[in-house]
């Protein structure tokens, strides 16, 4: 317990990068909603699905213009059967940490959405919860449009999926008149996805990110440019010229030829390329298609572009280790991972130090769309990692001064050395210290 303490302790006081966040802005976060509306907007709600409850159900908690002891009535049930999984124990010490509560139960229910609506009301909490709570130095939101005020806050990591997987060409063409390009042809396509890589860099993206494997299987093949063009040009065919006609699915040639293209732009960038891999949010996927495996022909024609690999490939974490192990642009990426299984987390980290370098390894991402389970999800990292290097002292692999060495690269100095955050890290600092003075 002494080198877990004095671990934990090194662990809270550093100022940490969240690798992976879906935060809206603060301005736009639902003025309507109440506690469960928010808390159960994902995640949390998988569970509960899970534990058995029907969409139906599920519906009514989440209808914040209902009484919330109704709904308090519905969801109980199911609350106790998962209130243990990490998603149950992340808004448990969000309850605690950021309100003052004890959990969430029958009890605290009420003062715990008193506390939740007022918090909202008063403003700022961002800068509570992700800055004053959680000890974020700067989190990648992905895809978002981050406003000046929230440049403290967020570095971009810009989706790019539907250069892969366009949805109708009337999409196509608004996408070409927002970089200024008239789109004809697979050419005109490609030439716009550059303009459009740029575009993003100039706006602040450091990496970009790929979430298709909740639609597609990860295997993304070489396909010669004639395919892609021909499955292309079936955009421009009669049957999907109207804007009230259904939109086209693209083939996989199309698609596994505009990957290779786009990896290609960020090979040409030097810009780190984060990949969802393993379990999918909701309810039902096939799980088969998000194995990191299925990359290995990327990693090994792109050997310049950094992979940073997502959600700790669960179930899939001895396939990562291996691939991280052999490949040295593949990336351990914790994000999602703490709240998905902290056994499972703390039992990565063990192993992968014993196979994987550990600069290769970024400890957190708290992958939320409301903002206070990123301080609970925070709070399981760190001690998930205080947990597994405690163990890795007593059973002699290392002693405590290389533990708190490898603690500060997995939360801070990997993640700021991959995404380039350098500049960024110092400017947030200065500007945090003489806001203190």
């Amino acid at each position: 317990m002494a080198a877990y303490d004095e671990l934990l302790g090194f662990i809270n006081e550093l100022q940490i990068i969240d690798s992976h966040e879906h935060l809206p802005p603060e301005a736009q976060r639902d003025q309507n909603s109440d506690v469960l509306s928010e808390w159960l907007f994902h995640y949390f709600s998988c569970d509960l699905i899970s534990a058995g409850m029907s969409d139906d159900a599920m519906g009514q908690v989440r209808d914040s213009k209902q009484p919330l002891a109704k709904r308090w009535k519905i969801v109980q049930p199911f609350w106790d059967a998962a209130r243990s999984t990490g998603y149950g124990r992340s808004l448990d010490i969000a309850a605690r940490g950021l309100y003052g509560l004890d959990g969430v139960t029958g009890k605290t229910i009420e003062p715990l959405n008193e506390a939740f609506k007022a918090a909202r009301a008063k403003g700022g909490h961002y800068q509570y919860v992700l800055k004053d709570k959680s000890r974020i130095a700067l989190s990648l939101a992905a895809g978002a449009v981050v406003t000046p005020y929230e440049r403290d806050f967020f570095a971009v990591s810009q989706y790019l999926d539907e250069f892969i997987t366009p949805g109708h060409i009337n999409r196509v063409r608004q996408v070409g008149q927002e970089v200024g390009v008239e789109i004809h042809s697979i050419e005109d396509w490609e030439h716009a996805l550059e303009l459009h890589v740029d575009k993003c860099l100039k706006g602040g993206a450091v990496a970009l990110k790929c979430g298709l494997a909740y639609s597609r299987t990860l295997l993304f093949e070489k396909t010669p440019r004639a395919v892609a063009e021909e499955e292309f040009n079936r955009f421009f065919g009669p049957n999907h010229s109207a804007p009230w006609q259904p939109g086209t699915h693209m083939a996989k040639g199309f698609q596994d030829y505009m990957m290779h293209a786009l990896l290609k732009l960020a090979d040409a960038r030097g810009l780190t390329f984060q990949i969802h891999t393993g379990l999918h949010e909701g309810n039902g996927n096939h799980i088969a298609h998000s194995n990191p495996v299925l990359l290995t022909n990327l990693f090994l024609e792109y050997s310049n572009v950094k992979f940073d690999i997502f959600h700790m490939s669960y179930p899939f974490i001895m396939e990562l280790s291996n691939l991280a192990k052999n490949f040295r642009n593949v990336f351990i990426d914790m994000c999602w991972g703490h709240i998905i299984s902290p056994e499972a987390a703390r039992r990565a980290i063990v192993e992968w130090l014993d196979a994987v370098p550990a600069n290769k390894i970024t400890a957190f991402g708290g992958d939320y769309c409301f903002v206070d389970g990123v301080y609970g999800h925070a709070t399981l990292a760190r001690q998930n990692v205080a947990a597994a290097l405690a163990q890795k002292v007593s059973d002699g692999s290392f002693d405590l001064d290389r533990a708190k060495q490898i603690a500060g690269w997995m939360f801070v100095d990997t993640p700021t050395r991959i995404f380039h955050l350098e500049d960024r890290i110092k400017k947030s600092a200065a500007k945090a210290s003489k806001k203190r003075k």
